[in-house]
């Protein structure tokens, strides 16, 4: 595994491979660990920041892809995940923010005793669609088709699902620790459908649910507009049911 030291920016989120940060620099060790960042390789460390302010020691490469002064003092920043990283040693340097050595931390090649890795994929992703498309109907909210395309690699599936779920931090931070794809994706699996549940619950409490089509109501939105909406099948005679 490669090492190597690494500028430390803690915040109360957790950052997956591949999802996208966008942030806002005010504070000043911070705007100093962007201009840091930018005489460098525009990359930096995110660790979650935990409730009594302690910064965990598994985080993620932060890379800056666009940023722009907005004036006040403050720019707007965004940035991409790329590799996970453990820390190993914190570094006194002359810096007003945090300096680590890390190392980074590729997906371990383990499969879970007693797991079907065909059948935990296909699982996964049927039933993380449905739980996507129970949050679209019931927040209002909509999403590009292309969020329900889930990447064909294990592990680049099982940041998506993280990054995608709404769990609390804590939860967030235990399967970005997985130590192996299998065993996150395991883990997602009992995520999604716990929460599923709990969605279908409130769907019933309002009145919605019974049996809801989801997948022809998610098939019927994309057809027409490329976004996924709240949209609830049509019957026969073209009404909503």
């Amino acid at each position: 595994m490669s090492m190597r030291s690494l500028p430390l920016f803690p915040l109360r989120t957790v950052l997956f491979p591949s999802m996208p940060l966008p942030l806002v620099i005010f504070e000043e060790r911070y705007k100093a660990l962007f201009q840091a960042c930018l005489k460098g390789d525009r990359r930096f460390g995110v660790v979650l920041l935990s409730s009594d302010n302690v910064p965990l020691s598994v985080g993620t490469v932060a890379h800056i892809v666009h940023w722009e002064d907005i004036g006040e003092g403050r720019v707007r920043v965004l940035t991409v995940g790329e590799q996970r990283f453990r820390v190993l040693q914190q570094i006194e340097t002359e810096h007003p923010f945090p300096v680590a050595v890390v190392e980074f931390w590729e997906d371990e090649e383990t499969i879970p005793a007693g797991v079907d890795t065909h059948h935990l994929l296909r699982h996964l992703t049927d039933e993380f669609i449905d739980y996507l498309t129970m949050t679209v109907l019931l927040s209002g909210i909509s999403l590009p088709v292309e969020y329900f395309n889930l990447p064909a690699d294990p592990s680049q599936m099982s940041f998506y699902v993280a990054r995608s779920l709404q769990v609390d931090l804590t939860e967030k931070q235990r399967l970005l620790e997985e130590p192996s794809a299998m065993g996150r994706l395991q883990r997602e699996l009992m995520l999604v459908r716990r929460e599923r549940d709990f969605l279908q619950r409130l769907f019933s409490l309002q009145g919605i649910a019974g049996e809801i089509d989801d997948r022809l109501g998610l098939r019927w939105s994309t057809a027409r507009s490329g976004t996924v909406g709240v949209v609830v099948s049509e019957d026969e005679s073209g009404e909503r049911e």
